[in-house]
């Protein structure tokens, strides 16, 4: 009887011992997505090296990517409004919840309403192609939008590349 107690003390304690390393381990990974991610965050200080709508354009000087850590793995990046050439209106930049790999690097995704255009009163919004790279201190990103605009095709392609 007391070899069978002794061998079930040794057997739940063994149980016990892996599923804690188990969950170090996988705490380990939360918190290093998380660290990446922080450490990713900042205004990045750049330029709108691309800007291509309905043709190409100048490039835009002095802008400010601000990338905030949502901490789930994901980041935002914010570009405040902006004009380009002689455009009637403004375009602001807000794609959501950008999955960035562990270890920073590239990313590539589909962001629900990234871009927001407004013209006069009327805001609209689109959806658009968030791809590029982010690591250590540079932060180079394109931004992708396909859509109709007064029912024609409209396309508009946007890359920033800057440093924090």
């Amino acid at each position: 009887m007391l070899k069978k107690v002794f061998i079930w003390g040794i057997a739940l304690f063994g149980i016990t011992a892996i599923s804690s390393n188990v969950s170090a381990s996988a705490a380990s990974d939360v918190y290093s997505v998380a660290t990446v991610a922080e450490s990713l965050e900042g205004n990045y200080q750049g330029n709108l090296i691309r800007v291509y709508m309905n043709g190409e354009k100048n490039p835009v000087y002095g802008k400010v990517a601000n990338v905030t850590d949502n901490g789930d793995g994901t980041v935002n990046i914010h570009i405040d409004s902006f004009k380009i050439g002689s455009m009637p209106g403004s375009i602001t930049v807000d794609a959501m919840d950008i999955t960035v790999p562990a270890s920073g690097g590239n990313f590539s995704q589909t962001c629900e309403s990234a871009v927001k255009l407004k013209i006069g009163i009327l805001p609209l919004s689109y959806d658009a192609l968030v791809e590029g790279e982010i690591t250590g201190n540079y932060l180079k990103f394109t931004v992708t939008v396909n859509t109709q605009y007064s029912g024609s095709l409209f396309e508009a392609i946007v890359t920033f590349e800057g440093t924090k």
